[in-house]
């Protein structure tokens, strides 16, 4: 099962954290995510631990509406270049569409899809994810606020449901419950979805685009083509997920990609690549990342890496660069500063 999510999914988690209460960083290192997560929202993280962290952060802020609390401050921006493909569909209905087909490049860890019955359209959410909470109250909540807000916004603030059901219990206080999908809310029902009039769907996008989207879906679906094909991509997206939880092994890397670690090792090897290679390519980039471009301290760059010890990181630089950690960042920092000073010598 392939679930990764941009770390967009935790757009102001570190605001509405704070606001209930919680350490929003003590909250991550719980959920074994790093903390950079609130630097890059394209960096693709465990959609199982976003999952997990959501439950838990409603658990201990007594919360219940902690997930459409976030999906309250979101835009359509947040999503990315999925953001531009809806924008620039011709009608509700294709954005609709879209937004099933390209959702796992977005966050694998929710799936969508529409029934159509009678009069109505459906527009179905199910949590594509494992672990301890089989409802995932929080990342379903969330995602029905956050669609919910994309079609308004994108109808030209028109377009509203009939009604939204899920599967849970209601909660004790439905105060952010209406404010966020308004009052015609369903619990205890027999599916998650957004109930929509079929005649709506038809309504046009005004702000379409349709040369624009022509180039953005030419570039999502070679995405999409990458997810299946290209098994040394997706492994080099799981092994930078799961290097600072120290658990970056070949059975969790197969795991995590829903194959046998013997499946994931023989398409590896018809590349050419094995999973050794791969996670010390991807230690070796992102060690030469953290340390030109970031202030961080040499214990804290070997957690990221997922290494037990500073002297386990530094023994293991020095075999793949030759030299330590500090002496070479001290190079790269002189070798950066001699372009500059030969300018300033040419302009006196």
């Amino acid at each position: 099962m392939y679930t990764l999510t941009r770390s967009a999914s935790l757009t102001n988690f570190e605001h509405v954290a704070h606001s209930l209460g919680l350490d929003p960083f003590r909250m991550l290192r719980m959920a074994q995510l790093p903390a950079t997560v609130f630097d890059d929202p394209n960096q693709m993280i465990s959609a199982d631990a976003v999952g997990w962290l959501l439950e838990e952060s409603a658990r201990l802020s007594s919360q219940e509406a902690f997930g459409l609390l976030l999906a309250e401050t979101r835009s359509l921006a947040n999503l990315g270049m999925l953001a531009l493909v809806l924008r620039d569909e011709s009608t509700l209905r294709a954005a609709m569409q879209s937004g099933i087909r390209y959702m796992r490049l977005h966050n694998a860890g929710v799936h969508l899809h529409l029934q159509d019955v009678g009069d109505f359209v459906l527009l179905h959410m199910d949590a594509n994810m494992q672990g301890g909470y089989g409802i995932w109250r929080q990342t379903i909540e969330m995602s029905t606020g956050i669609l919910l807000k994309i079609f308004h916004v994108l109808s030209g603030n028109t377009f509203r449901p009939v009604r939204v059901t899920f599967t849970h219990e209601p909660p004790a206080n439905f105060e952010v419950h209406h404010r966020v999908l308004g009052t015609n809310i369903e619990f205890s029902q027999e599916y998650n979805a957004i109930v929509y009039r079929k005649l709506d769907l038809d309504l046009p996008i005004p702000k379409a685009d349709p040369t624009m989207h022509r180039e953005v879906k030419r570039w999502l679906d070679m995405e999409l083509v990458k997810l299946h094909n290209e098994p040394v991509l997706r492994t080099r997206q799981i092994v930078k997920m799961l290097l600072p939880s120290g658990l970056c092994s070949v059975d969790q890397i197969a795991q995590h990609l829903g194959m046998h670690r013997r499946t994931l090792n023989r398409h590896l090897a018809a590349e050419g690549e094995n999973v050794t290679t791969i996670i010390n390519a991807v230690r070796a980039d992102l060690a030469k990342e953290y340390l030109t471009t970031s202030r961080r301290r040499l214990y804290e760059v070997s957690e990221l890496l997922g290494f037990s010890s500073s002297a386990d990181f530094s023994r293991w630089f020095r075999s793949q660069f030759g030299k330590t950690p500090s002496s070479w960042a001290s190079q790269y920092r002189k070798n950066k500063a001699k372009p500059l000073s030969h300018e300033l010598e040419d302009t006196k």
